[in-house]
C-alpha cells in the first residue's frame, strides 16, 4: 500500500489533485497508471482510498473508492522535552515517535538548554515522511519551542518530570497511568535545574526516574514514551 499525506483532503472528497512533486514521484518514478490505488491520509484519523483517474499538466487526478476514518483508540501521550544541540539527534527522535504514534511533542528551553531555538519545517517533513513509512494514520503535533516556565503554567493534564537529582525516585514503570493523556518532561544534557524542578512539583508534576543509566536527551524521550505506552497497553488488558 502507498500512503500519502495531504492535510487538506476531506472526507466528503470525490476526486482530488496530487501536488506535482507527488504526480512525479508515482507516474515518472514509480511507473502507477491509470487504475492504480492509493492511500491518502490527513494525519487526524483519515483513510481516503483512491485510484488513479488522469494526468494532466503534470497532476495525477484521482476518484475516491472508498473511506475510512480511524478512532485514536491509544491513549495520549505528550512529550515535553529540551532539544539536543545536534539537530540530527532530534530529527531521529522525531521520526522514532511518529513511527510510535505518541500524540504530540513540545520543545522546551530550560536554564541549562544547549539549544535556543528551533525551526520546525524540516522536523514536521522527517516526521511526515515517518508517518508514510509506518503507515499510520494520525501525525504527532510538533508544538513551537516555548520557555520551560510557560510550559508548566499553562498544563492541565497530568504531568511528570524525569530528572537525576534524586536516586531515590520512582521509576517511570512503576507508575500507574489511569489517565488518558499523559505529559512527561524530559530535560537537556545537564538535567533540569533545582529551581524548574521544584517550580514543576509545586505545579502537581509527579517527578520519576527512567533508570541508573545517563541517557542522552533523545534517548530518554524514546524510552520514556515507550514505557508509558506499554504500561497503558498492559493496564487496558
Amino acid at each position: 500500500m502507498i500512503l500519502l499525506y495531504d492535510k487538506n483532503i476531506s472526507k466528503n472528497s470525490l476526486n482530488h489533485e496530487l501536488n506535482i512533486e507527488q504526480s512525479h514521484h508515482l507516474y515518472n518514478v514509480l511507473r502507477k497508471r491509470k487504475g492504480f490505488e492509493l492511500t491518502i491520509t490527513d494525519g487526524n484519523g483519515l483513510e481516503w482510498l483512491g485510484k488513479i483517474y488522469s494526468f494532466k499538466n503534470k497532476k495525477i487526478e484521482l476518484k475516491k473508492i472508498n473511506l475510512k476514518i480511524h478512532k485514536n483508540s491509544k491513549n495520549k501521550i505528550h512529550l515535553v522535552i529540551a532539544p539536543a544541540k545536534n539537530i540530527k539527534r532530534m530529527e531521529w527522535m522525531l521520526e522514532k515517535l511518529t513511527e510510535m504514534g505518541i500524540a504530540s511533542i513540545t520543545p522546551i528551553l530550560c536554564d541549562r538548554s544547549e539549544r535556543k531555538s528551533l525551526k520546525t519545517e524540516r522536523l514536521k517533513k522527517i516526521m511526515i515522511s515517518a508517518l508514510k513509512q509506518s503507515k499510520q494514520f494520525f501525525l504527532p503535533e510538533l508544538y513551537p519551542m516555548i520557555s520551560f516556565e510557560s510550559y508548566i503554567q499553562g498544563i492541565k493534564n497530568q504531568f511528570y518530570i524525569a530528572h537525576c537529582m534524586d536516586k531515590s525516585l520512582k521509576n517511570l514503570f512503576e507508575i500507574d497511568f489511569k489517565n488518558k493523556e499523559n505529559s512527561i518532561l524530559i530535560g537537556p544534557e545537564g538535567d533540569f535545574s533545582t529551581k524548574e524542578i521544584k517550580l514543576s512539583i509545586n505545579s502537581g508534576g509527579i517527578p520519576v526516574s527512567i533508570g541508573d543509566n545517563v541517557l542522552r536527551t533523545e534517548t530518554a524521550g524514546i524510552i520514556a514514551c515507550n514505557i508509558i505506552s506499554v504500561k497503558q497497553q498492559l493496564e487496558n488488558i
